[in-house]
């Protein structure tokens, strides 16, 4: 292979969690599974792919939807977020459904379309201020405006929590206020939908008739004593191990100092590919069923680790998300020591410069 590093998705495992996540829904809910964002920087198509049978791919703009109809011509796509107005008509003629979020931009679609029915979910803004309607009045308006707009189908209404376990409240205060706009409609010909993966599996009653889930699709989604299993697995090796003497710095800016004799691994990832240069001298990764401290600076290209009084040695694998022994490291280690989302963290790999490698 061309890299030491290794980008390595496990579509066994993506399949696995979709079929769990199915196995938790309540009859006839429908799943919608968000692939936005390079499928969570797991890779639109080969996820796409291996999700046969999916009632909708959830995609955050005409871009991404563009993208999916490449490769799938049937799935149903749902582009939850602002949509180009420029792609309506194509959106209509290839089954793409669109969030539309005021009356205003309602208006400004009807001229748009030319006999292609357009599919769209009316975004409810329940407090996350967002984007979305926020009156009862606006949205009686529109639903008159589609009542005599034969172009436009009311295919789904919809809106987002906030908060997860941070604040259970919240979620139920948010669900409450979408319910005021749910009884406006005949749920056996429209969509509604609020869960996220959290949303979906805290609270079975809000499922309706669709859920959107990502985080667990991906196998990270430790809330909950379900066996999802990680789909997403980053490698690399030690390519260069050198002794240093007590008083020798590794790396830029001498932000490291030994303070003994200590034999230093060179592993050939940087910030470059997505390793935070934040976390120099503050986190560590994986060989041997070992956790090998990362020092010095990150570089563009590689970091170091300390491997005084382990048995690593070049070419021994090193793993940056992934299991090694009985130790693993996961997104939400990394999001923990940067105060950040585990999400960011996903998204932060750039496998460019990677193999990629598809576990079946």
């Amino acid at each position: 292979m061309e890299s030491f590093n290794n980008y390595i998705i496990n579509v066994s495992n993506l399949r696995h969690n979709y079929l769990t996540i199915k196995s938790h829904l309540n009859n006839g809910v429908k799943l919608c599974c968000m692939v936005k964002a390079d499928a969570y920087g797991h890779g639109l198509k080969d996820v796409c792919k291996n999700l046969k049978g999916a009632d909708f791919f959830g995609v955050a703009s005409v871009y991404e939807a563009r993208q999916i109809r490449q490769f799938d011509k049937f799935t149903p796509v749902l582009i939850v977020g602002v949509y180009n107005h420029d792609y309506t008509l194509w959106c209509s003629q290839n089954n793409v459904s669109v969030a539309v979020t005021s009356l205003a931009e309602l208006n400004q679609i009807i001229p748009i379309l030319d006999g292609s029915p357009l599919k769209i979910h009316i975004k409810i803004n329940s407090g996350l201020n967002r984007i979305g309607i926020n009156t009862i009045k606006e949205f009686k308006s529109m639903l008159r405006l589609i009542k005599h707009n034969s172009n436009i189908v009311l295919e789904g209404i919809f809106t987002h929590f906030a908060t997860k376990s941070n604040d259970v409240q919240f979620i139920l205060k948010q669900h409450n206020h979408f319910l005021k706009y749910v009884s406006l409609i005949d749920q056996n010909k429209v969509i509604v939908h609020c869960c996220n993966s959290y949303a979906t599996l805290l609270f079975p009653c809000f499922q309706h008739g669709m859920v959107r889930c990502g985080y667990n699709l991906y196998g990270w989604q430790r809330d909950f004593n379900i066996p999802f299993l990680p789909v997403l697995n980053i490698t690399s090796c030690i390519v260069s191990v050198h002794k240093i003497k007590k008083g020798e710095s590794v790396g830029y800016d001498r932000t490291f100092i030994a303070d003994r004799n200590m034999t230093i691994g060179v592993v050939p990832i940087g910030y470059a590919d997505g390793f935070d240069r934040r976390l120099s001298n503050n986190f560590y990764v994986l060989s041997r069923g070992k956790k090998i401290k990362v020092i010095g600076n990150i570089c563009m290209d590689v970091f170091m680790v300390d491997l005084t009084h382990t048995d690593v040695k070049i070419g021994d694998e090193v793993v940056l998300i992934g299991e090694s022994g009985d130790l693993s490291i996961t997104p939400m280690d990394y999001a923990t020591a940067l105060n950040t989302s585990p999400y960011e963290i996903l998204l932060k790999f750039d496998y460019t410069r990677f193999n990629r490698v598809i576990v079946k």
